[in-house]
Parts: structure tokens; sequence; C-alpha cells
């Protein structure tokens, strides 16, 4: 958006004078303002979008890469959903935690897609982002990346829960886990959703893609998020420490039996003998199960790092920006690096480290997310 020299006001450029704006139902707590010591006292604002201004201009290339990456992801996520209809289930092994998390990840390429074909303003007016109210692309996309997250993160879990209950306990899930699966993956989601977007709301932060705003969403997504992600990276571990758990005693059962025979000490005794016998048949049962499941495990891995991941950097991104606006002593070298600088912010980049999440860090935590297709 070029700049509206009509509405400095008494703020320097590149800045807006908040005097000058209207102050009804939009989505005014969006706006970077602070009071200014200048003459009149004005209430100078960052032209929106802001993160035109903290990143460099190769964000928005990395960012569009990262949104082409998720179409690729969707096309492929569309035909494996295809080939489990049309091909035999003994050639796909498909099953219904396999689909469903595939449908979870489906919403979010969706989600980070549909801008690409809109290509939404970012911006009600010069200071002001455009929220899930005042444009119907910020809802959609929004709501298909929230709605994505969250079941995504909760099939994982249920994913991470029957493989522990196969490998660690040699209890084959039936009828009731699926039904339960399906009530809890699907319910559990739907009520986080519905009390994201009713209490905290979605806006333009960066790039096209709407994500949540800041009030209450510590309550209804990131910690509900990040404990669900949380109780399915333990069960994880605990699957893992049980793989090496058999592991290690299958191998001492076999070195003690080995050493036994060498040392020239007769049979082995019963209780002996059972013990090896009793870890054997155990590592053939756990082998023959993570013959089956090492691709959910390694499925369920990679996308939970990448949750987590996620959500703490935006949790941390979210929590700078909050405290920024309570305290702008913290940007005063940056804002005055911009009023010297008005046309050129890259003289001014190097101002935002200090206080802002890194750009490489942000287009990681887009690419890892649009890969998870």
């Amino acid at each position: 958006m070029a700049y509206n020299e009509s509405l400095k006001g008494d703020c320097l450029a590149p800045f807006y004078d908040a005097a000058l704006f209207g102050h009804d139902d939009r989505f005014t707590t969006g706006r970077f303002c602070a009071p200014v010591p200048l003459p009149g006292r004005p209430t100078c604002c960052l032209p929106c979008p802001a993160a035109e201004w903290t990143y460099s201009d190769s964000f928005t290339t990395y960012a569009n890469i990262a949104q082409w990456l998720n179409v690729i992801g969707l096309i492929l996520l569309v035909f494996m959903l295809v080939s489990y209809v049309v091909l035999p289930t003994t050639q796909t092994r498909s099953h219904y935690l396999s689909v469903c998390l595939i449908l979870s990840v489906l919403f979010i390429c969706i989600g980070f897609t549909i801008p690409l074909a809109s290509q939404p303003e970012q911006c009600y007016d010069e200071i002001t982002p455009n929220d899930m109210y005042s444009s119907d692309t910020c809802a959609w996309n929004g709501a298909f990346i929230i709605a994505g997250g969250l079941s995504a993160t909760m099939w994982i879990f249920i994913r991470a829960l029957s493989m522990n209950l196969q490998i660690c306990w040699d209890i084959v899930p039936g009828k009731k886990f699926f039904y339960a699966a399906q009530a809890f993956g699907w319910g559990i989601p739907a009520v986080l959703f519905a009390a994201s977007l009713t209490l905290t709301g979605l806006s333009y932060h960066f790039g096209n893609a709407c994500l949540l705003n800041h009030k209450n969403s510590m309550a209804d997504f990131w910690g509900p998020l990040l404990g669900i992600a949380g109780a399915a990276g333990l069960l994880q571990l605990a699957t893992f420490g049980y793989c090496i758990h058999v592991y290690l005693k299958n191998l001492w059962s076999d070195q003690s039996q080995e050493s036994s025979a060498a040392s020239g000490s007769g049979l082995p005794s019963y209780n002996s003998s059972v013990r090896n016998q009793t870890a054997r048949a155990v590592w053939r049962r756990l082998k023959k199960v993570l013959w089956l499941q090492w691709r959910g495990i390694c499925i369920v891995s990679i996308i939970l790092i990448d949750v987590i991941f996620f959500s703490i950097v935006f949790v941390y991104l979210d929590s700078i920006q909050m405290s920024v606006k309570n305290d702008w002593q913290k940007v005063e070298p940056w804002l005055l690096c911009l009023a010297a600088h008005p046309t050129d912010k890259n003289q001014c980049l190097h101002l935002v480290s200090p206080w802002l999440v890194s750009e490489a860090t942000v287009v990681a935590v887009l690419i890892l997310l649009s890969l998870a297709g």
C-alpha cells in the first residue's frame, strides 16, 4: 500500500496519525499505534501490514513458496484419499486413523491455498488489518487452518494412543475404540474451534493467511493444542522406551544364554529358560507390530515435532507483540530509524532482531507446516 501523505497528520513519515481514522467496529486492536512526543501529542501508527516493515522483502517470497508447497501437498493428499477409495484395502493398508489424520492435514492445506486463489487485501485501511468480520477470505482460510491444526493434533494423540496399546500392552483397539476415537477426534476440536473463533477471532498478522488474535488465545487454542501435543509426545516416548527395553532384554537373554553355554556350566535353569523364551516371544511380537506400524510412528513423530515447533514459535511471537505494545521503549530505536529512513526499511531491520522472532525462524515454521501434507 503506497504511503498517503494526506493521512500523516502531526506524525512523521512513514507513520500515520490515528486521529484521522475511525474507531468503529473494525479490528482496531490490530493496529500498532502509540503516543509520540511531537507537537500536538499525536498517536502515530505503523502502516499496515506491519510485517512488511519488520521483515525483509524476501519474506513475502518465502511465504508464497510455502503456500505453493501446500498446493502440492493438497494434490498429494487428495490423490491418497482417492487411492483409498479405488484400490483394495490389502494394497493401500488404509485405516480410519490414517484417513482422519489425512483429512485434518487436508484442512490445513486448504486454508493456506485459499489466499492463493483470491489474493486478499490484508488491510482494511492504511493502519487497520482485516479480520474475519471484514474479510470473507480471512474467515474461511483461518477457519480451515484452525480446524485442521486442532483436529490433526487430536488425531495424532489418538494414533499415538493406539500404537501404545498395541505395542506396549498387546491390545488391539476394536469397535469401542473406533467410536470413542470418532467422538473425541472430531468432538474436542469442534468445541475448541467454536471457542477460538467466538472468543478470540482471526486477523491478518503476516502473509496472506489469517491467524488467531491474542485475546484468550492461550486458553482456547494454544494451551489445549500444546496440552494434547504434549500428551501425544509422552505416549510416543513411552512407546519408544518400551521398544528399547524389549530389545535390550532380548539382547541380554541371548548373551546370557551364550555365556552359560560357553562356560560349560550345564543346562540353564528352568526359570532362566522360561525368561529367555518369554523375552524372545515378546521381541518377535514387537517386530511384527513395528513392521506394520513403522510408517505411522514416523508420521506421528514428524507432525508432532512440527506442531510443537509451530505452537511455541507463534505463542512466543504473539507474546512479544503484546509486550511491545505495552512497552514502546523496546522498539524506540527502530521507530526512530524508520522516521529517519521512511523510504528504506532495510536500513532499520537490524534493530528488529532484539525484540522479534527472526525471519528465518518464521519462514522455517511456514515451510515445515506446508511440508506436513
